[in-house]
């Protein structure tokens, strides 16, 4: 599966994490309101803690179903930007910069290749894509102890 989010941690405050939650694709959609959606968000993050002890262990134990609310004892979803995500108007204004570069549609193959790398630049940039920040506060600090301030990685998480 394609990831949808990169998250990053602004705030590590015992069991009170806070992530910046960015779209890398347009079927991501609005960041979920949902302990569920945090979980599975944090469990990625687990994952690819570097030299975390008992990561999978962890990980295990925020994911494991029905534990959300277990789990979690509240969240927030603030500052977001760029909601709902207007993919056509984002299309629309891609294919506008490169008919002022002078490209030709007609010209099938150079227009494709153009926007293919306009369209992957727009998704690299975290100020013309949806994000928010997603804070989570939950029962226990222990399983999410190795995420640090600045630790960041991609997520398919739904929910």
């Amino acid at each position: 599966m394609s990831s949808l989010w990169n998250a990053r941690v602004e705030e590590a405050d015992g069991a009170r994490i806070a992530l910046r939650v960015v779209a890398v694709h347009p079927d991501a959609g609005d960041v979920p309101e949902s302990a569920v959606f945090a979980l599975r968000l944090l469990a990625d993050g687990l994952d690819r803690a570097a030299g975390a002890p008992s990561a999978a262990r962890r990980t295990d134990s925020l994911s494991a179903p029905g534990r959300a609310g277990e789990v979690v004892c509240d969240l927030s979803v603030t500052e977001r930007r760029n909601f709902p995500f207007a993919e056509r108007a984002a299309r629309d204004s891609v294919e506008a910069v490169l008919r002022d570069r002078g490209l030709d549609p007609a010209d099938t193959a150079a227009w494709r290749a153009a926007f293919d790398r306009e369209w992957t630049a727009l998704w690299y940039d975290p100020l013309r894509v949806p994000s928010a920040k997603l804070t989570v506060r939950l029962r226990d600090a222990e399983p999410v102890a190795p995420l640090k301030v600045g630790d960041r990685w991609d997520s398919a998480a739904v929910g």
